[in-house]
This record gives C-alpha cells, structure tokens and sequence, in this order.
C-alpha cells in the first residue's frame, strides 16, 4: 500500500520551489541566449539541459515524476475509497490513470502523434498551428463536465485548490498553447525572447498545476485516516 506521511503544506512548499528553481535556471539561459545573442557552445548546451520547454532533459523528466507520484498516489486513494465502498472511487482512479498517461505523454510525446491527422481536419494555422490542441479540447470538455458532480462533493477549500490545480495545467497546457500558437501564426519568432517567456509561463502552469493537485489529495487522504483513527470503537463482550 502506498502511504503518505509528509504535511501537504510542505510537500507543496518543497515542490514550488523546484519548480521555480527550474523556471529561473530555464530563464535565465534563455535570456542570455534569445534575449543577449551569447551563442557559445557550453551555455547552449546547459540551456537544453534545463530548458522547460524542451524534452528529455532535466525539466522533462521532473515533469514526468511529479505526473506519475501524482497518478498513483490518486489511484491509490480512489482504491482505498473501493475497498472502502464509498462513493467517487472510480472518480479518483480515473484521475489516477489519466496522471500516469500524461507522465507517459510527458515522456515520449504521445500528442504530437495527432499533429498530422489533426492537420488534415483542422489545418495548421492560427490556434491549431499545433493541431493537437484541437483534438485535446473536446477531452478537456468532457473531463469537465463529468468531473463537476465529483469536484462539488469534495470539502470546500480543497475543492477550490483541486480546481485551480486543473486549470493552471489545463490552461498552461492547452489555453497558453493556443495563444503561442496563434502568436507564432503571427510571425513571432519560436525562438525569441518574447515566445519563450510565455513558453517559459506555460511550462511552469504544467508542473504548478499537479504540484497543487497532489497535495490536495495527500491532505485528504490525512485528513480521512485522522477521522478513522478518531472513531469511537464499539466494543462486543460477551458473559
């Protein structure tokens, strides 16, 4: 069994703050190589190695880590919420494998598979310069409506907190896309500084998104094992 211990307050203040380490370190080579011209070997180099808008690289494999702890440890809760037999398990295991394929796609780029059939019902201009995004968007929208019920149920504030989450990656993932995308329709340059500041904003949403969501998760999965814990026993004896 998959179990938690660490405060969620801390959990998510340690993972802010590698994201954002990751963020300025990502930055600052962009800056000194898009933004002042400086073209030599070894800091293009450390640019790829911590680029956040770049794969298989230091940023990207973070990306995928904190994707997969985010999958299991939700699948895991939903699990226990079966055993258990109450309500919004499956709910929660979906969410749980829908983490683990975004980990995968973080690893080997499931979505730009769809770029090319997409292209052809879509075309590649405007919006759809990545044309991914066209076929993201209709999942976006189901996951939402079928989630409204599940995300109502929940308590609150880590209602609020599970849906910033959401729209922080989905925002930064598909919404910031968009935008660059029709930026970029527009002949800004991929590589400039300008575009790579607001890539640079999107990549951060994607790893702040999920960074939020696990510790909302971890929070109540403590916060239901303090109320089992707390629960009066009934006790049987027998004369």
């Amino acid at each position: 069994m998959l179990e938690v211990s660490v405060r969620p307050r801390q959990l998510l203040i340690t993972l802010l703050v590698v994201i954002t380490l990751l963020s300025a370190a990502s930055y600052a080579f962009l800056v000194a190589t898009a933004g002042l011209g400086i073209d030599a070997g070894p800091v293009v180099s450390a640019r790829k190695f911590v680029d956040v808008n770049a794969e298989t690289n230091l940023p990207s494999w973070f990306s995928a880590v904190l994707l997969t702890v985010v999958g299991l440890v939700t699948f895991e809760f939903g699990r226990q919420k079966f055993v258990a037999k109450t309500r919004w398990a499956w709910h929660w295991m979906i969410l749980g494998v829908g983490f683990c394929y975004l980990s995968l796609d973080e690893l080997v780029g499931l979505h730009e598979r769809l770029v090319e059939p997409m292209t052809a019902v879509v075309g590649d201009s405007g919006v759809f310069t990545y044309a991914w995004v066209a076929a993201a968007l209709p999942v976006v929208v189901v996951v939402a409506l079928f989630y409204v019920r599940f995300l109502l149920a929940l308590p609150r504030r880590a209602a609020a907190f599970a849906l910033l989450g959401g729209v922080l990656y989905v925002g930064g993932s598909v919404g910031l896309e968009m935008v660059a995308n029709v930026l970029s329709d527009k002949g800004f340059d991929e590589a400039g500084l300008f575009l790579g500041t607001l890539q640079a904003i999107e990549e951060a949403c994607e790893m702040v998104g999920p960074a939020i969501f696990l510790a909302v998760v971890v929070s109540l999965q403590q916060r239901e094992r303090a109320v089992d814990v707390s629960a009066p026993r009934v006790s049987v004896t027998s004369r």
